[in-house]
């Protein structure tokens, strides 16, 4: 059985997504209806709206760096602390019921707030704040005109979703499962082995806390 702090959420409860890019309708759908079999009964409702950041504002925290796997040139891109997307995500309203995590999906490439060195992420979750991001910077090109490399892009994005808000609802410990979501992955090659749902070891924690939330 799992024990929870008096401070965490308590589940069921409902899921933000939050939007600073656009995103198909087609692959909304798909990204729904993967949390809803990953996470079954964990959310009363899934609502998504856009998220506004201010671009004058971000540039400011900024910080230049060269390495990420979009970047093949030795050209120098900005990338932003998630503590800064983390406040632009709980600064956002507009649903009443506070009983929510949220997940923002960007595409502005981001560096860890809390480890420093770890760079041009695919995602983070933050427990304390009940919040998570995924950067699409790194996972493809939204723009692209061959469907399975689309496809793989999707895919990308779909996975690390569910492994963000996967975080919000096991904790911080990865799977050591190579090939379930909640596994760590440090570059594509990893991210494409992965499948879209918890392994069965994962899925056993999800039903402890069920059984604990009596849900």
């Amino acid at each position: 059985m799992l024990i929870f702090n008096c401070d965490e959420l308590i589940f069921p409860c409902n899921l933000r997504l939050k939007l600073s890019q656009d995103i198909s309708k087609t692959l909304m759908k798909k990204l729904i209806d993967a949390i809803n079999l990953a996470f079954e009964s964990f959310f009363y409702n899934i609502f998504i709206s856009k998220w506004s950041i201010d671009l004058s504002n971000i540039r400011n925290y900024g910080r230049e760096e060269t390495k990420g796997e979009k970047n093949e040139s030795n050209n120098r891109v900005l990338v932003f602390p998630t503590d800064l997307f983390y406040n632009y995500l709980k600064k956002s309203q507009g649903f009443p019921n506070q009983l929510a995590v949220d997940l923002g999906i960007t595409n502005f490439p981001l560096y860890s707030s809390n480890k420093n060195n770890l760079i041009f992420l695919y995602g983070e979750a933050h427990l304390n704040r009940k919040c998570a991001l995924v950067s699409t910077y790194n996972l493809g090109n939204f723009q692209s005109i061959i469907s399975n490399e689309y496809n793989r892009f999707e895919k990308r994005i779909i996975k690390e979703s569910i492994h963000e808000i996967g975080h919000l609802i096991l904790g911080i410990e990865h799977c050591i499962n190579s090939e379930c979501v909640m596994n760590y992955s440090d570059s594509l090659k990893k991210v494409d082995k992965k499948n879209m749902l918890p392994c069965d070891c994962c899925n056993d924690k999800l039903e402890s806390i069920r059984e604990n939330y009596n849900f």
